[in-house]
């Protein structure tokens, strides 16, 4: 080499450049490292993350992924957040940033950008509709980004549910099944969970809507979902995980609060009472975020649930109850971001609209409204939001503490990765 001309020599490192930050990405996402095939449900599960794998990787990777994506900006601050004068004032611009919301498609030309350079929503979720490989989810990360950024816009968050197996939005990509993994130690779900917030990091995601924190009883909505069938080692199980997607720099999301494990069918479904007194829940389904809030509860958010309690008024979904934010708030300490239900699954609950559904859920307590649906059903919910700031209804004070709690989230996803260290 030392015989060609200077830019001869410049193009064959380039070239090789290329060829190994192909061969990692290759080894990254679609193999994990692992000799085997990645199955179906993306379970890696026993190759690389028993070894700790993917960290050093990542590392080496960092410096070219980072210059072509972004799950949370890489630079610069984000606009002051509005008085609650200018919020009274002119209530629109301010309350989109509380709404987390999705559309479908998987290309950069998707005429969702526009309506983001155009309204500052809070966070973006990503779902299996926008998602065919690593590369082209990289891109869309990229595009949720700059169009924000153009506009002048705060960042917004970009989220998943990438839970594992088939809970996750991008199926060939770790963790394994929370199912599958429960049994193993602590250690080895940390590192499963760390693997995931690595690859969701890459790819420009800072937030996980996982891990699950029900408990698999028996003809309940966690049976083959959740990691166990105790509160004990889901409790042992979610720590774990936490701590793993915390080293990872992304943001978990434990959910659904108070635990849906004891619901009489998929809160999504349709309506699911639980029938536990209070003392029940806080020996039972509450352990695990009792665990995780009295641990530490800096750089994670709660999600909560859209089953109806018995120990509260046997009516409202959680994610619509004062009461049940109160138990969270006043009794567990959690101090973060708590994100709502699927709002528009919790009107097949509440037989109600997305609108009133968004705003009894701001007023209940939520911070981040997830209304993942059609952009008629996000139009909706943002303007009836919007329209009760405006009159009072809901203080903008209440407004102004959500938009605080959603830029510390935003803030957690730019913290530098803490490194995995041995157990």
């Amino acid at each position: 080499m030392s015989r060609l001309p200077p830019r001869a020599r410049l193009g064959v490192v380039a070239a090789a450049v290329v060829l190994v930050v192909a061969a990692a990405v290759y080894l990254l996402f679609l193999r994990g490292g692992d000799e085997g095939p990645v199955s179906q449900a993306g379970s890696r599960f026993g190759s690389e993350q028993e070894r700790g794998g993917g960290g050093t990787l990542l590392d080496t990777l960092a410096p070219v992924l980072d210059a072509g994506q972004g799950g949370s900006p890489r630079g610069g601050s984000d606009p002051p957040p509005p008085s609650e004068d200018e919020i009274k004032r002119s209530p629109g611009h301010a309350v989109a940033g509380l709404f987390l919301v999705g559309f479908p498609g998987k290309e950069t030309s998707a005429s969702f950008f526009v309506r983001l350079g155009a309204r500052p929503y809070g966070g973006v979720l990503l779902t299996r509709t926008n998602y065919t490989e690593p590369s082209q989810l990289s891109a869309l990360t990229a595009k949720i980004q700059s169009a924000a950024r153009d506009a002048g816009h705060p960042a917004p968050l970009v989220a998943a549910a990438q839970e594992g197996g088939e809970f996750s939005a991008f199926p060939n990509l770790a963790p394994s099944p929370q199912v599958d993994i429960g049994r193993r130690k602590a250690a080895t779900i940390k590192k499963s969970a760390h693997a995931a917030g690595e690859q969701l990091k890459a790819l420009g995601i800072g937030m996980n809507l996982a891990p699950n924190a029900d408990i698999a009883v028996a003809g309940g909505p966690g049976q083959g979902r959740a990691y166990a069938d105790s509160a004990a080692k889901v409790t042992t199980a979610v720590k774990a995980a936490v701590a793993g997607y915390r080293q990872a720099g992304v943001v978990a999301t434990v959910g659904p609060f108070p635990g849906d494990g004891g619901a009489s069918q998929d809160p999504s479904i349709g309506p699911a009472p639980v029938g536990l007194g209070i003392d029940e829940l806080r020996n039972g389904d509450m352990a695990p975020f009792t665990a995780v809030v009295k641990g530490g509860g800096d750089g994670i958010a709660i999600q909560m649930s859209n089953a109806i309690y018995v120990a509260f008024d046997s009516v409202t979904p959680a994610t619509l109850s004062a009461a049940a934010v109160k138990e969270l708030r006043d009794r567990l300490g959690f101090k973060g971001a708590i994100v709502s239900a699927n709002l528009v699954a919790t009107t097949a609950t509440t037989g109600g609209s997305v609108c009133e559904a968004a705003v009894d859920a701001l007023k209940a307590g939520m911070d981040l409204l997830l209304v993942p649906g059609g952009r008629a059903q996000q139009d909706e919910a943002h303007r009836a939001v919007a329209s009760a700031v405006r009159s009072g209804e809901i203080p903008a004070s209440r407004v102004v503490s959500a938009l605080g709690q959603i830029a510390d989230l935003r803030r957690a996803t730019r913290d530098t990765r803490e490194p995995l260290r041995p157990q």
